[in-house]
């Protein structure tokens, strides 16, 4: 199922919003908007903190306020569709396929517990190993080329690993190909560094592809 494990990007939203139901010029003021938001926001808090059993009505639920939010207020970004669309039809889906890299000398796939987690208008993805180590990365949604993947981390050997920063001597590079609703594909190689122990990892034939089973 498709959790939003953050609501942070909504909460600025609406927050945001709230701002079109004021009178400048001291006549009565229209809430609807505000209202709006508010039904929104709670939705999205409901469905955050949802368990398993109660994840899919939360998340129609959280659809129908956002859409609500969108008759009354607008969507001159299109933040709120955006977010809708990351929601899917609120059913269960499966990610299949892997990550795949060769840490040092040693190959390892990661295709375990695969989970990709819309976080407004983001997705973030996250993969294990059998050893338990794992990756994760940003990718905003549809977003692909080699500025696409963000915030990337490896976790191995109970140290997090980051790219290392050109400046730094870094050579990392990164592609993303494919960023649909249904596939992920794409590259990644470099240094990684421990930013607790300084220590770094030299990441060859990074390989993403993964599969969304609807």
């Amino acid at each position: 199922m498709m959790k939003l494990k953050m609501i942070i990007a909504t909460l600025l939203v609406g927050l945001g919003l709230l701002s079109c139901s004021s009178d400048s010029n001291g006549g009565s003021v229209d809430t609807s908007c505000d209202d709006a938001a508010s039904a929104t926001l709670s939705a999205a808090i409901a469905y955050n903190n949802a368990t398993d059993a109660e994840s899919a009505a939360k998340c129609v639920a959280y659809k129908a306020a956002l859409e609500a939010q969108i008759a009354v207020c607008g969507d001159t970004s299109g933040a709120l569709s955006l977010i809708i669309n990351s929601l899917g039809d609120c059913s269960d889906e499966a990610v299949t396929g892997s990550i795949t890299v060769t840490v040092g000398s040693a190959p390892r796939t990661f295709n375990k517990n695969i989970s990709i987690t819309p976080v407004g208008i983001t997705q973030h993805i996250y993969a294990e190993d059998t050893a338990g180590y794992y990756i994760e990365f940003d990718l905003a949604v549809n977003a692909t080329g080699t500025m696409a993947i963000q915030n990337f981390n490896i976790h191995i050997l109970s140290s997090d690993y980051n790219p290392l920063a050109v400046s730094e001597g870094g050579n990392w590079t990164s592609n993303i190909t494919v960023n649909s609703d249904t596939k992920i594909t794409g590259t990644f190689n470099g240094y990684v560094t421990s930013p607790t122990t300084g220590a770094d990892l030299d990441l060859t034939s990074g390989v993403i592809n993964l599969t969304l089973d609807f």
